[in-house]
């Protein structure tokens, strides 16, 4: 069995901004007198993600926790711009419930096709993703769940990627002959898979020397000469 490890966000689908774009419509529709631009919130919101610090220890952030962790930095973020503590609790609220909508996602037109040839091929689909706890229900609803046999997710598990860690559990949950990683970050992608021994390809960011393979799409990839190794 081959395990083809896949990350989510800019890898099969693209949702450039989506967490500041959420944070500010939550804000327009909580308290629009606050006049705060998409601009002031991307200011703090590279800093509010457990994957912006992976060398840190989350594994008491897990699930309903890793929310908890997320709404303190939602709210740091609103009280910084001005709001009172109520307006950046319920602005705080409004973001989570913006995450998680469908429309956030635009999945990569050879996504499908591609996660099919992979299974073809005779691999396993899994997720490996810095993400949300309520990631495998998202890819129910823009119509990818199908293609996968199992999910490791950062929120959940306690660790991010390029952590060690995360690579290990995943390899541990899906016992395979040989792990492939498809990614679009080098560094928590390529890098962290390379560190356990994994097969590593990098998509949508052009070359990488330390990638196996590169790929400018999804429909370019070499899958079945990679899972037929």
């Amino acid at each position: 069995m081959i395990t083809v490890f896949w990350d989510f966000d800019g890898t099969l689908v693209s949702s450039p901004h989506m967490w500041s774009c959420s944070m500010h419509r939550a804000l327009l529709e909580t308290t629009p007198e606050s006049g705060a631009s998409i601009e002031d919130i991307r200011r703090y919101t590279p800093y509010i993600f457990t994957w912006s610090y992976p060398e840190r220890d989350y594994s008491a952030y897990k699930g309903e926790k890793w929310w908890d962790f997320m709404n303190m930095g939602f709210y740091r973020t609103y009280t910084s711009l001005g709001l009172t503590s109520q307006q950046a609790q319920r602005a705080s609220l409004r973001a989570r419930e913006l995450i998680l909508r469908r429309e956030n996602y635009a999945v990569f037109p050879d996504a499908a096709d591609t996660l099919r040839t992979v299974k073809e091929a005779g691999g396993r689909n899994v997720i490996l993703s810095n993400n949300i706890p309520e990631l495998e229900d998202i890819m129910k609803d823009i119509g990818l769940h199908e293609y996968f046999e199992g999910f490791v997710i950062s929120a959940i598990e306690g660790y991010d990627k390029p952590r060690k860690e995360l690579f290990e559990i995943a390899k541990r949950r899906f016992p395979s002959e040989r792990y492939i990683m498809i990614g679009d970050n080098p560094e928590a992608d390529i890098m962290g898979a390379e560190a356990v021994g994994m097969t590593t390809v990098l998509v949508h960011k052009g070359y990488c020397p330390k990638a196996d393979y590169c790929a400018d799409t999804l429909s370019q990839l070499p899958i079945k000469a990679i899972v037929g190794q």
